[in-house]
């Protein structure tokens, strides 16, 4: 829009500058020599910048797991030990199932599966899948312990409820056959048919020969 036409929509409208129309002397009168000041406007208050989230507190087992791990993946087992120890003793269910590694396999001093077993069971109670499925072949086997079928299907069927379809084959047959208690066909049953609907051949021929 023109300067014109916008003075001639808004008369009120005074435009400065060179093209603007002189006042007349009656107009001139009329402004006030000393305005008053315009009163300030209102701002809204500034909202504080937020907080940083404060850093995260570095967790000392895990910094003793990976210390342990890099010193395995050196095969410095005598140096992971001490490390993986403090880990698993704060509660880390990996360091736990690694500490019962090195003791099952003698990797820092002679094999000694009983203290294995005891570092197995508890990681495979904060429900480490690895640990539940060793726990179960010792107990099955009777290495570091007296063989035991029923802590054997135990353990097996707490790795099977996690959908390890080994476990579930393992839960399968020992239910079908009575290995560790009363046969029960029917837990059989449910325990093959999860594996076979995993894509467990096995799992399938097993079905089609009991059931």
């Amino acid at each position: 829009m023109m300067l014109k036409e916008l003075s001639q929509k808004l008369p009120f409208l005074q435009i400065g500058g060179k093209h603007a129309k002189p006042q007349s002397k009656r107009e001139h009168q009329d402004i006030p020599q000393n305005p008053a000041p315009a009163a300030p406007v209102p701002t809204e208050p500034e909202e504080p910048a937020p907080a940083a989230p404060p850093e995260p507190e570095p967790d000392p087992a895990q910094a003793d797991f990976q210390a342990g791990m890099a010193a395995c993946e050196r095969r410095d087992y005598s140096q992971a030990l001490e490390p993986l120890l403090r880990s698993a003793g704060a509660g880390h269910r990996e360091a736990q199932f690694l500490c019962g590694q090195l003791y099952q396999r003698g990797l820092t001093a002679d094999a000694d599966e009983k203290r294995a077993l005891a570092w197995y069971k508890r990681s495979a109670k904060q429900g480490f899948l690895p640990a539940q499925m060793t726990c179960a072949a010792m107990y099955e086997e009777g290495r570091g312990t007296d063989m035991n079928m029923k802590r054997a299907l135990y353990w097996y069927e707490q790795a099977a409820k996690q959908g390890s379809v080994p476990a579930q084959l393992k839960c399968g047959r020992m239910y079908y056959c009575g290995r560790a208690e009363t046969r029960n066909p029917k837990k059989a049953r449910s325990w093959l048919e999860a594996a076979a609907g995993q894509g467990s051949e096995d799992a399938q021929k097993l079905l089609h020969e009991y059931f």
